[in-house]
């Protein structure tokens, strides 16, 4: 089987959009979630369901920012537009939207530890698509240069 470019976008966009469909579901069912995580969980079980659908909700902000950029960036991507100033903007936002949920998973620390997990995974994203953006900075400079050139 050949696997084209156009199929690896055409699989990066569906898995995009289940991601989105499970991020509306979270958002839907999630003190129902909490209270059941809450119930079931050996470490959570004095904690207040409250307090873990708080923190979810206010991740969900930056998340759906992520899923909105990261489904434009695969559009333009798709349609052959890759290094572009708008890519950059939106590698740059998803990256500081990465870092926010970091430091937001981190206060959640306060109350549950393993919050830390989750806020470190998504330092680290953060980081990883700080590189990945630079990448495109630089490669954008050699495109326009390159295209200057006679």
């Amino acid at each position: 089987m050949d696997w084209s470019n156009r199929q690896s976008v055409r699989l990066t966009k569906v898995c995009i959009w289940l991601f989105i469909a499970g991020y509306l579901l979270t958002l839907l069912f999630c003190p129902f979630l909490m209270k059941n995580f809450v119930r079931f969980s050996y470490t959570a079980s004095r904690l207040d369901y409250r307090l873990f659908t708080a923190s979810v909700y206010v991740c969900a902000a930056p998340v759906g920012v992520i899923l909105f950029h990261l489904n434009g960036l695969i559009t333009a991507i798709g349609g052959e537009e890759i290094f572009t100033d708008g890519n950059i903007r939106r590698l740059r936002l998803i990256s500081w939207m990465c870092g926010l949920i970091g430091f937001l998973c981190l206060l959640s620390m306060l109350y549950y530890a393993f919050w830390g997990i989750i806020g470190g995974c998504m330092v680290f994203m953060c980081l990883l698509i700080r590189v990945i953006k630079n990448v495109f900075v630089h490669a954008k400079e050699l495109k326009d240069e390159n295209d200057f050139t006679i």
